[in-house]
């Protein structure tokens, strides 16, 4: 993960708790294969030419998809990670905890702030997290298409019974969860 590791780098600690890192393994591994291995076929498959063996596994359009969905998600979580508390005003102290423990409140008696209460920071660090899994999300439903000319992500979205389960159950799990 590359969020992990650019946290543990810029601020030496990492955005993603284990549980976290847990569910969006969960969700890129287990769910998003299973979801899209049950996708029924359609009719258009019948059209095709048959593919030489020859033939890459991963075409271009593959290539684009996952350089473009990478590129898109490492911008906009890094953007979270290091100016959140900027963007949406939640300032914190790269040293402030996740939560007010006594230790702390001991040590910064005059910081107002109470005891076992949820810093700023705890804040911004859940926003990315939740963005992270709403990208997942959005990628899953984007790597339902992946031909040269397959631009309605939504085209049969409702063919997939499984699909449609496994998707509101993410997307409910991750809000119950946040």
């Amino acid at each position: 993960m590359f969020m992990v590791f650019a946290g543990s780098v810029l601020f030496n600690e990492s955005p993603l708790t284990a549980v976290q890192m847990l569910w969006v393994n969960l969700i890129m591994d287990t769910f998003a294969a299973l979801a899209l291995a049950t996708e029924p076929p359609s009719d258009e498959l019948l059209d095709r030419q048959p593919v030489s063996k020859t033939e890459k596994i991963v075409n271009e359009v593959m290539f684009r998809n996952v350089f473009g969905q990478a590129f898109y998600q490492i911008a906009i979580l890094l953007l979270f990670l290091t100016e959140g508390r900027n963007i949406f005003n939640l300032p914190y102290e790269e040293s402030d905890p996740f939560y007010y423990t006594r230790s702390w409140l001991d040590d910064h008696p005059d910081s107002g702030k109470e005891l076992n209460s949820y810093s700023n920071k705890t804040v911004v660090y859940t926003m990315l997290f939740q963005a992270f899994v709403m990208m997942q999300i959005f990628n899953q439903i984007n790597s339902r298409k992946l031909g040269d000319h397959q631009y309605n992500v939504f085209a049969g979205f409702f063919n997939n019974n499984l699909f449609l389960i496994i998707t509101v159950l993410t997307f409910g799990v991750q809000c119950v969860c946040v």
